[in-house]
């Protein structure tokens, strides 16, 4: 049987990995963030516990067999549905899957505490700090499109014009902003043309927003971007770009 003070330790290394896991999701401004992911750790590092030591006083008895890994295994599947809780489909974009496998992964480190693989997973958590920070370094040198900022652009527009969404694609590009999607309403007098495109920063939006209120038929234009504690505003699409 398993002594006390070994049981505290494993289950405060697998909390404080669970921390260090969250605060990283937390610091960017995730769902599940530093309480979620240390209660993943601690959670399965407790069921590797009594799933291993929880029954040995059984082990005496005739005809009774003691499987260690049944209750761990049932964790690998049941972490799923904490996981899965955490991917939404929004604006056409699939959110919440690093998230999801964060969770996965703190579920692991809790189960490698629980087993006694202390080191093992200190090293485990180190290596995964380095996929999500170092490797997102990487993936913006490697792929810059991928941190452009998503921009919601709403223009108010004369009617009559009708090459206006051209002169639009060519105002933006202009200012090396790209647009996703166009939507467009007539109203009685007026055109409302809503925009979701992508900028690099908001000096590039700003410029952009000064071509399209050059532009004759442009009435007023209301731009918003995109940040870590508020989605765009959502809206259908009449026309794609």
């Amino acid at each position: 049987m398993i002594s006390l003070p070994s049981i505290l330790l494993r289950l405060s290394v697998a909390l404080l990995l669970g921390v260090v896991m969250g605060w990283e999701r937390e610091s960017r401004q995730h769902s599940a963030g530093i309480r979620t992911n240390a209660l993943v750790a601690l959670g399965s590092c407790l069921f590797t516990l009594i799933s291993a030591f929880g029954f040995s006083q059984l082990l005496g008895i005739a005809h009774v067999q003691v499987d260690p890994t049944r209750i761990a295994s049932y964790v690998v599947a049941g972490i799923g549905f904490l996981g899965g809780g955490t991917i939404i489909v929004q604006h056409d974009r699939v959110k919440g899957l690093t998230t999801a496998a964060v969770i996965w992964m703190v579920a692991a480190l809790g189960m490698a505490c629980g087993a006694g693989w202390l080191w093992e997973a200190v090293i485990a958590t180190l290596l995964a700090l380095t996929a999500l920070l170092g490797l997102r370094v990487l993936e913006r040198r490697m792929m810059p499109q991928r941190s452009l900022q998503r921009s919601a652009i709403q223009l108010e527009v004369t009617l009559g014009e009708e090459s206006f969404v051209g002169q639009v694609h060519e105002a933006c590009e202009r200012k090396g902003v790209t647009i996703e999607r166009v939507g467009i309403w007539t109203e009685r007098e007026s055109k409302t043309v809503k925009l979701v495109c992508h900028a690099k920063d908001a000096a590039a939006l700003a410029s952009a927003v000064d071509a399209l209120q050059a532009l004759s038929a442009v009435r007023a234009v209301h731009a918003e971007l995109a940040n870590k504690n508020r989605e765009l505003p959502s809206f259908p699409y009449d026309r794609y770009a």
